[in-house]
């Protein structure tokens, strides 16, 4: 309604357009100081009202009303000045205004996962993480947004990139809520599908030659040595050799080294209850075990990470502890005979040896496929 008060106060007056009409005191308007753009506003005539008065409104934002009470909606925020016109019935004017503000409606966030790696879901595997980003959310008045996630397996987050480290397989859904300084808030959803992994596991046999030990033992006498092994050990080799060198002792009679030679035992004592032992004169002893653990066939397992196969390994017998550790060789002379009689101060009193050791053991090859 366009401004039309004054040409409604002269209608009422015909032949009197010269007379001033009198003031009507009192009159106040009642409405609210602050209301949001696009809401309803209720105003009032308060204070004077006599009986058959008219009521007439100017909002402000060229629009206009009648009535004692009135609902106006402000579309635009901004200050406006209300003006209510009351006259009475014998033409009396009172002219009241009030200063109304209209605030900017808020309007709520609008929440985006298009900016996250995969868009709208990812695959991942099990034991690993998934990245998001909540960078593409936008709020239509410039708010700073706060975000909020629900990773779908009982975890929370916040952040607007944030990532997210999924212990389980499954399918889960993933929801992001954007919410403005104005509390309004909206939510974006994807999916993350955590799989199990599968893996190939072959096993190598792999075969260390130890360093040759040499030394000397004496007549009588047991020299020891130690040896440390790993586990999955499938076999073991000792060769100890020595030469005869009673030809040393008596240079006229070259043969006499096959007819005094030198007694050795070779003995091994394992940590795991099999211990053997040999003896000789040939210059040679070899002791084989060979009754470890044999190399498994290969296998295809589908776990959670490359631990959880080692674990299934252990547990299941893939990886034997038979041999592992230290063991003992044990190394004697039993009999140094010599062309000299003892009577006559024997010379040949023990003798040099080497000791060749190698053993073989396998171990897991574990590859994600």
């Amino acid at each position: 309604m366009r401004k039309i008060i004054a040409v409604a106060i002269l209608m009422l007056f015909p032949g009197c357009l010269d007379t001033a009409p009198e003031t009507l005191e009192g009159v106040e308007i009642l409405a609210p100081d602050e209301i949001i753009e696009g809401d309803s506003a209720e105003i009032r005539a308060h204070g004077s009202k006599p009986n058959g008065a008219k009521y007439l409104w100017d909002f402000g934002d060229n629009l206009g009303g009648s009535g004692e009470i009135v609902n106006h909606i402000f579309v635009e925020e901004g200050q406006y000045t209300i003006t209510l016109t009351v006259i009475d019935g014998e033409g009396s004017i009172g002219v009241a205004k009030r200063e109304i503000t209209i605030l900017h409606k808020n309007e709520a966030p609008v929440a985006s996962l298009d900016s996250t790696y995969g868009g709208l879901g990812q695959t991942i595997k099990v034991n690993s993480i998934a990245f998001f980003d909540g960078g593409s959310s936008s709020d239509p008045d410039g708010d700073v947004l706060s975000f909020s996630w629900n990773f779908g397996d009982g975890n929370n987050g916040d952040g607007i990139r944030p990532n997210h480290f999924y212990e389980s397989a499954g399918n889960f859904t993933v929801t992001l809520v954007v919410t403005d300084q104005g509390n309004l808030s909206s939510t974006s959803q994807t999916w993350v599908l955590v799989q199990i992994r599968t893996y190939s596991i072959t096993f190598r046999d792999n075969t260390v030659t130890v360093p040759a030990l040499a030394g000397y033992t004496a007549e009588g006498a047991t020299t020891t040595q130690n040896h440390m092994y790993p586990y999955n050990l499938t076999g073991v080799n000792y060769d100890l050799e020595w030469e005869e060198d009673e030809d040393l002792d008596s240079p006229d009679n070259p043969i006499v080294g096959t007819l005094f030679p030198d007694d050795f035992s070779l003995g091994v004592s394992t940590n795991y209850l099999f211990n053997l032992t040999e003896n000789g004169t040939s210059g040679n002893l070899e002791i084989n075990f060979d009754v470890l653990s044999t190399t498994p066939s290969e296998l295809i397992l589908s776990l959670g990470s490359e631990d959880e196969v080692e674990q299934y390994l252990f547990q299941n017998g893939y990886t034997s502890a038979k041999g592992q550790g230290q063991w003992t060789t044990s190394i004697s002379c039993n009999d140094a005979p010599s062309i000299v009689p003892e009577i006559l101060s024997e010379v040949d009193q023990g003798n040099d040896w080497i000791l060749y050791v190698t053993y073989v053991y396998y171990e897991s090859v574990i590859i994600e496929i």
